[in-house]
């Protein structure tokens, strides 16, 4: 395809990024309620303008042809990554036949690991630019198709490439457009996880998930900081992985997992940009946490005196999920005698409420 075809097609990397990675995990409804609330509006999707040769049937199965022409490759992977923009909500069909055809075509995920790795290369010699980064986020559009893919999802983790998407977490740069590269590189983790089933959570904790989401929520923006949430609450809300994290083995990782959350409730507590979808995942893992007796000593133990101490009273106030969720932890850790719990159902405190 050439080049000043692809330049009719609107670019992909318009769109907001919390539409292109936290809105493609099953539990982001209560995020984009708080983002809403925190605007004062609803904030309107935007559409892609996919070139009208798209909508042929063999189109697709072209422009994956295209992959394996040098010449052709960006322009290919851009052009794909605005179809699946499109197609991910509009036509969910489509979308997921997508990821089957780039999965199981020939050598496609070999020139996509081929793309990481030139990327990471890049990343080593401290030479990215922000061609590389947009080049790569396009990638990383169709591992997240492959990763939400029932049928390409557990071959995707068993061929390892996932694991070469960690460094991309870890890595710390001065180029501001990065951070997208690692919102996008998470959300990929972050849809593997969300279905929570028993294979994939043993691999997430066999690769140290829990371990790398720690390091995002030191490092990452707020976004970042949102999805490594999201999938350290997946890994929770398994018996697997609760049982690993709390398992006595594990008492560094805990004790770990406790301090992160205890800094960032500090921050929050002093920052004017405050951040109630931060807060309210935090106190969902710490409820969570508290299902098990070793988790609920950890919480005791480190539980940060802010929530006592009236620096959430506002938006404790404002945001009633939040109130609730405040509420059964402070009671569950006895650190408060007066508290009139309101009980919420379980699919409202864990899954997506109603602000």
């Amino acid at each position: 395809m050439a080049d000043q075809e692809m330049q009719k097609i609107q670019d992909p990397l318009e769109e907001t990024w919390e539409e292109r990675t936290l809105n493609l995990l099953y539990d982001s409804k209560i995020d984009q309620a708080f983002s809403a609330a925190k605007m004062g509006k609803k904030r309107r999707s935007r559409s892609h303008s996919v070139k009208r040769m798209m909508k042929k049937p063999m189109a697709i199965p072209e422009v994956i042809l295209e992959l394996q022409l040098e010449y052709s490759r960006e322009s290919a992977l851009r052009c794909l990554s605005n179809f699946l923009l499109e197609k991910r909500e509009d036509d969910p069909e489509n979308y997921c036949r997508t990821g089957c055809m780039l999965y199981f075509s020939c050598s496609t995920m070999t020139l996509l690991l081929q793309e990481v790795q030139i990327f990471l290369a890049l990343m080593a010699d401290d030479f990215l630019t922000v061609r590389s980064c947009n080049r790569l986020i396009n990638v990383l559009t169709l591992f997240q198709c492959i990763a939400a893919n029932n049928e390409t999802r557990h071959k995707f983790v068993e061929s390892g490439i996932p694991n070469f998407l960690v460094p991309l977490l870890l890595f710390k740069t001065s180029l501001e457009k990065f951070e997208n590269v690692r919102v996008v590189a998470l959300s990929v983790f972050g849809i593997l996880c969300q279905a929570r089933e028993p294979k994939i959570i043993q691999w997430a904790l066999r690769s140290n998930l829990v371990e790398t989401s720690c390091i995002v929520l030191e490092i990452g923006n707020e976004l970042s900081k949102v999805i490594g949430m999201h999938i350290i609450e997946a890994i929770l809300k398994h018996d697997m992985g609760k049982s690993y994290i709390c398992s006595p083995y594990n008492d560094c990782l805990l004790a770990r997992l406790t301090r992160t959350w205890d800094h960032l409730i500090t921050l929050l507590a002093m920052d004017l940009e405050f951040s109630p979808r931060l807060l309210f995942h935090i106190v969902r893992c710490y409820v969570l946490l508290c299902t098990d007796s070793r988790g609920t000593n950890a919480v005791r133990e480190n539980l940060s005196s802010h929530f006592v101490d009236g620096s959430f009273d506002d938006a404790i106030e404002e945001f009633p999920i939040i109130k609730s969720l405040v509420e059964q932890l402070l009671l569950t850790v006895g650190r408060t005698q007066d508290t009139c719990f309101l009980s919420l159902p379980e699919d409202e405190i864990f899954y997506e409420p109603n602000l």
